[in-house]
């Protein structure tokens, strides 16, 4: 039996990855992102990285003298938690900038009140699973040539020929269920 810390798929090794851009860079997106007076949606389905996209564009928005406040919906997340969400963001003032994982979770009476708070602040990014709000400044999306680079990264092996398509294939390209079915495979 392998412990849980020798596993290359823990959620500690996980939580190193860092986002691939399969079209763009950090460049282009901070580009696009100025362009838009820094408000705009990532979009993507889920796995595709949107989360680990927001969180590694924290120190680059702190670069520019922003100041970034990473806020997270969950599927779980009831009205009482978007609420709070909402009061946090209405007192947010520039230069700080909000960044909300989860935003296709806000029902449109809750997004009217945040357009207003967005209107005071340095800027705004959400992620969501489809076109929202907001101009799109990037699509996050996966493949499975990325799912064999991430395992080649956190195991120093290639997967078999054809398993990464596979595993990619079982999970619809959500590389976060990708990921778990590893980490139980290696548990296992």
């Amino acid at each position: 039996m392998t412990l849980a810390c020798d596993n290359p798929f823990a959620p500690d090794r996980l939580a190193q990855i860092r986002y691939r851009f399969i079209d763009g860079s950090w460049e282009t997106l901070l580009e696009r992102l100025e362009a838009v007076t820094w408000r705009g949606t990532i979009v993507g389905p889920p796995g595709s990285g949107k989360s680990i996209l927001l969180e590694q564009l924290v120190p680059r928005l702190q670069e520019r003298g922003f100041v970034p406040h990473l806020l997270r919906l969950s599927s779980e997340s009831d009205m009482a938690e978007k609420e709070s969400l909402l009061a946090q963001a209405r007192n947010f003032r520039a230069p700080d900038f909000l960044l909300l994982d989860g935003a296709e979770r806000l029902t449109t009476r809750q997004w009217l009140p945040l357009r207003v708070a967005i209107a005071q602040l340095a800027g705004c990014v959400v992620s969501v699973h489809r076109t929202s709000r907001l101009p799109t400044v990037i699509e996050a999306a996966t493949t499975p040539a990325l799912l064999e680079e991430i395992v080649l990264e956190l195991t120093g092996a290639k997967l078999p020929s054809g398993e990464a398509a596979v595993i990619y294939g079982r999970h619809s390209g959500n590389l976060r269920e990708c990921l778990r079915e590893l980490q139980e495979r290696f548990a296992g």
